[in-house]
């Protein structure tokens, strides 16, 4: 093994233990069942979601204290070439509400670009782990996005990042490409949790996501991991009003809050979502 990929394993692992120290406290908070929130009309915003990432940023600061971190919940400290995003509650509204689909997410970018991924689901204890063309696991095994189902038969994933919620004209915009993409697939699935479905679609379990204005926190962690598990994607900017598709991609991960992030398991089924999509911007 040499140097870059010894680094890049130690930073998976710190990564792995990271995710697993928030879902961990996450798990057994969630079966207390004593849950101390403030409820908005869009949100929710947990005690939990605090001290989840107090206990990833302890993990990463002991094992990198030079690094640069940027927190959901804590912002931005320091300036490195590596940068962890840490998502530490992914589905906040879910957990608050009892409902068993939430995850906490990290992601380590080197200059800007993903390098690795982890994404830990407490609840069925699945980690996720992905390194940039290294590939994807789930416990270890290989993933495979791979499906053999038609457009028209499929499942595919619909989220909108929390800026566009609170946009009237972005809200509006994005009802729009949600209603051009269930017009081509089975059913729209809206979990509240982006990472619970980068999930589902890395190991194949539904065909497509699309992501409009997407939080950084979930987009980086879960691009990386769709990319390295053989999904094809497409990133479509977009101007400031949220309409008018200027250009368009292939194979990015897809950074958030100017785009349109369109994922799929094949290229047949991501053009025609991806049209669609944009489409209905126009």
């Amino acid at each position: 093994m040499n140097d870059r990929s010894s680094e890049t394993a130690l930073l998976e692992a710190v990564a792995a233990r990271a995710v697993r120290a928030s879902g961990d406290y996450l798990a057994d908070a969630f079966r207390d069942c004593t849950i101390e929130a403030e409820y908005g009309t869009d949100d929710v915003k947990s005690a939990a979601d605090r001290e989840a990432e107090a206990r990833a940023l302890d993990v990463i600061r002991d094992a990198y204290p030079a690094h640069a971190i940027h927190g959901e919940e804590s912002g931005r400290d320091g300036e490195h070439r590596y940068e962890w995003i840490v998502d530490p509650l992914d589905g906040t509204n879910n957990f608050a509400a009892g409902v068993p689909a939430f995850a906490t997410a990290a992601c380590v970018l080197c200059d800007g670009r993903p390098l690795v991924s982890a994404i830990y689901e407490p609840l069925p204890d699945s980690l996720y782990l992905a390194r940039r063309d290294g590939g994807a696991t789930v416990g270890g095994d290989a993933l495979s996005a791979e499906s053999d189902l038609s457009l028209p038969q499929s499942t595919v994933s619909f989220v909108v990042g929390l800026p566009a919620v609170r946009d009237d004209d972005q809200r509006a915009a994005a009802a729009r490409v949600e209603a051009a993409v269930a017009s081509r697939c089975k059913r729209v699935l809206n979990t509240w949790s982006p990472c619970v479905d980068w999930g589902l679609l890395a190991r194949g379990d539904i065909e497509g996501l699309v992501a409009y204005r997407p939080d950084v926190y979930e987009q980086y962690a879960g691009g990386l991991l769709a990319a390295e598990s053989g999904v094809e994607s497409r990133v479509i900017a977009l101007d400031g009003d949220g309409s008018a598709p200027s250009e368009t991609e292939h194979g990015a991960v897809g950074t958030g809050v100017d785009s349109l992030y369109v994922a799929a398991a094949d290229r047949a089924k991501l053009d025609e979502l991806a049209d669609a999509a944009a489409a209905a911007l126009e």
